[in-house]
């Protein structure tokens, strides 16, 4: 019989999807800052290099939910936790725009690992599944405005690489959390008993097609609109929103 999370690892599994969000975006949200800071002209020319961190992201959800199933979810949480923070360590600490892309590219693959594990892990034995979910929901949009607010706030007093560095402490505190409150599995899920489908093969196939299209477009939608919302409010209210703590409030107030 599953037995659902307790109110802690629930919890933290929450915060997990929040930081997941806002570690992606919070070198969009900098980039201006980085690109001065690396002597570069303009910042668009130092986008591409966070093009690994998205990639790693999208490709490692798949080798990141067999793991889950084979070695265990609760080990794989921890990973990501301890990961997600030392990866982000590292971004704080580049000299130089090739190895950030190394290191935005190790922090996305770490991310990859959240919405495979973290969230079957979530609603395993949930009586109220759909609602378990919409409060994951909630938790993931919500640390994109967090990554805004947090984000113009630290590379105003702190300087940028303090916005990486503070929210991966974050991420190996609640990791360290996360190894007290969430119980070890009896068994990893693939060792268990699969259910019984009720529906073909060829239905299967079309309902995979289906979501899979939806989830492309959305993150595509997504991520066009998270990663240049920051400039288009830049470039459009320029001189009102010029100082970063002001910028990001304008950005979390548009992605609450």
């Amino acid at each position: 019989m599953l037995t659902a999370p307790g109110r802690a690892t629930a919890l933290l599994l929450n915060v997990a999807h929040a930081l997941d969000h806002m570690f992606l975006l919070i070198f969009a949200t900098s980039v201006v800052t980085i690109a001065t800071d690396f002597g570069v002209a303009r910042w668009e020319d130092l986008m591409p290099y966070g093009v690994g961190a998205f990639l790693l992201f999208g490709l490692g959800a798949l080798p990141a939910g067999r793991l889950g199933d084979l070695w265990g979810r609760r080990r794989m949480m921890l990973v990501f936790f301890f990961g997600l923070g030392a990866s982000a360590l590292l971004v704080a600490a580049t000299q130089n725009a090739w190895q950030l892309a190394a290191a935005l590219t190790l922090l996305g693959a770490f991310a990859a690992i959240y919405h495979p594990v973290g969230i079957p892990m979530l609603v395993r034995g949930a009586r109220r599944p759909g609602y378990t979910i919409g409060v994951n929901g909630l938790a993931g949009n919500l640390g994109v405005a967090m990554a805004a607010v947090t984000t113009g706030l630290l590379v105003k007093y702190l300087g940028w690489r303090a916005a990486f560095a503070l929210p991966a402490l974050l991420s190996i505190g609640c990791g360290i959390l996360f190894a007290r409150v969430a119980p070890d599995e009896s068994a990893p899920p693939a060792r268990g008993q699969a259910p019984a489908s009720e529906h073909s093969a060829g239905m299967i196939a079309r309902i995979f097609f289906i979501m899979t299209m939806a989830a492309v477009s959305a993150s595509v939608l997504f991520n066009f609109a998270t990663n240049g919302n920051g400039e288009l409010l830049r470039e459009r209210l320029a001189g009102i929103v010029d100082d970063p703590a002001a910028l990001g409030a304008l950005l979390a107030v548009v992605y609450v």
